[in-house]
């Protein structure tokens, strides 16, 4: 969040304080907000004020609402590493790129649609495929997932965690 936005939520949950400390008081009965509310609205210039604040409040709780609705930003890199140098990241079209040279070893294998998310224990790879009928689908399906962590690891120096492989479709040879 930006430094204009964590000023924004400062000054909004401050309000939003004070409106709960006056709304205890009052069912304490420590506060008569009647009283108080007569006294602010007996002059235009105070009706104008507080108008201009309810404005404001209310400007603030929808930029609130907003900034809580907008989706997180999508992670577009892993990390490779982290040293004292700085750290090394990778985007995720360079680990698909990888996975798609991987893939090309394994025979049987006609379409492929990588997924690829990061987590703290590596990265997390999902194969779509389509295979040809003809091979044996546990047989593909270890090669692939055996051919692109070696992959990741070698080439890229990634940390895989696990690399799921789901079985889409069937072509057949000539197609």
């Amino acid at each position: 969040m930006t430094g204009m936005g964590r000023l924004v939520l400062f000054i909004y949950n401050l309000l939003i304080l004070g409106l709960s400390g006056i709304t205890v008081g009052t069912a304490l009965g420590w506060l008569d907000p009647q009283n108080y509310l007569s006294t602010l609205m007996a002059s235009a210039q105070n009706r104008m004020l507080a108008g201009l604040v309810g404005i404001l409040i209310g400007f603030l709780a929808v930029m609130v609402l907003l900034w809580t609705l907008k989706p997180s930003p999508r992670i577009d890199t892993v990390t490779v590493g982290q040293g004292s140098g700085g750290d090394v990241t990778m985007s995720i079209a360079a680990v698909k790129a990888i996975i798609a040279k991987s893939v090309r070893s394994v025979e049987g294998v006609k379409e492929l649609k990588p997924e690829v998310a990061s987590s703290p224990n590596g990265v997390k790879i999902k194969l779509h495929t389509m295979i040809n009928p003809e091979h044996n689908v546990p047989e593909i399906s270890q090669a692939l997932q055996n051919a692109v962590r070696e992959s990741l690891e070698s080439v890229g120096g990634l940390q895989v965690s696990e690399v799921k492989v789901f079985v889409d479709d069937f072509v057949a040879a000539g197609k």
